[in-house]
């Protein structure tokens, strides 16, 4: 039998090997985890697909970056789950290590893109922006379908800045901007008083709308609001330029003549009654707000001063004044 002796130096010994072996996959584990990823550029970008895992991330790293074997990385997640990673493009510094790289993946640090939705744009400027933006990044997708319905109307989202990594982040983004929209007009329409005539939210977005275009200042949307109630309460033309502008062109900037004004189009304001049968731009919060919670007031008119401020007017002949002093004697 085996003395107690031999079988203390058998334990020492199987502790020994197993101490040792510990610090032979620590040393190994340390190495391939603080290993620099060579990188000739200031920043490389790196893309994770969706589905991809860290495994094969990292094997693909080494064998494009001829590193040390990163298999040894494993043992790290032996007993507990791998990370979980965000698809996207990640920059990597140049120096940075794999460890670096694989806490980068874990929270998720992709890189950020910015689509900026302006309010009192149209929907086609926005989606130009994006095209461009996908196109000039080099991004891997075209303009998802869900997107372009997004941009097919104006006013369908709030006007914004948006971020995103990649095109499921993109759809997610602007989709909950179309919710975060519908629950905004309906928490203001709450607000809405009774002798307010618009009939429903639909209107309430249209309104805030032309109400956009028309105030320069944010100060005046209540009052420029008030007008169009007014008109709309009486059945009179809203005979808003920027109607005529947006039936006629589509869009803005472009010289608003007789030939605008006198095209017969739905949206033409001179030449229909009451609303135009869509937004004409993205409206701020601001304008809904003035369109839905304003009441019909006094003033029937209003011509702007040159200054971004509007002179208003309760009857026609003073409009006609205010026309003559601040349009005609310029």
């Amino acid at each position: 039998m085996p003395s107690i002796g031999s079988k203390t130096i058998a334990k020492k010994t199987f502790l020994f090997f197993l101490v040792l072996g510990f610090l032979f996959i620590s040393l190994k584990l340390h190495y391939a985890l603080e290993q620099k990823i060579p990188i000739q550029d200031h920043n490389q970008t790196f893309i994770v697909e969706k589905g991809d895992s860290l495994y094969g991330i990292l094997a693909d790293i080494e064998e494009e970056y001829n590193l040390y074997s990163t298999w040894w990385v494993r043992f790290k997640y032996l007993f507990k789950d791998h990370p979980l990673i965000k698809a996207g493009r990640y920059n990597i510094p140049a120096n940075s290590s794999i460890s670096e790289l694989i806490t980068r993946f874990k929270e998720g640090d992709v890189q950020l893109f910015k689509l900026a939705v302006i309010e009192g744009t149209v929907a086609k400027k926005s989606l130009n922006s994006l095209d461009d933006i996908i196109q000039s990044q080099n991004l891997q997708f075209n303009v998802p379908t869900e997107v372009k319905e997004i941009f097919s109307k104006e006013g369908l989202i709030m006007p914004d800045t948006y971020f995103f990594s990649d095109e499921q982040d993109l759809v997610e983004v602007l989709v909950n901007s179309q919710s975060y929209l519908d629950e905004y007009l309906e928490r203001t329409w709450q607000n809405k008083p009774k002798n307010n005539p618009l009939k429903s939210q639909q209107e309430a977005l249209i309104l805030a709308s032309i109400i956009e275009r028309e105030a320069v200042l944010a100060s005046e949307q209540a009052t420029i609001a008030s007008v169009f109630l007014a008109r709309l309460n009486i059945n009179m033309k809203l005979q808003a330029d920027p109607t005529s502008s947006y039936g006629y062109y589509q869009d803005y900037g472009k010289k608003i003549g007789r030939a605008v004004l006198d095209d017969k189009n739905l949206y033409n304001t001179y030449q229909v009654k009451g609303l135009p049968p869509g937004p004409i731009c993205y409206p701020s919060k601001g304008a809904i707000d003035a369109a839905i919670k304003s009441s019909p007031g006094d003033f029937f008119f209003f011509v702007a001063k040159g200054d971004g401020s509007h002179i208003f007017s309760k009857t026609y002949e003073e409009h006609n004044k205010a026309v003559k002093k601040y349009i005609y004697s310029k």
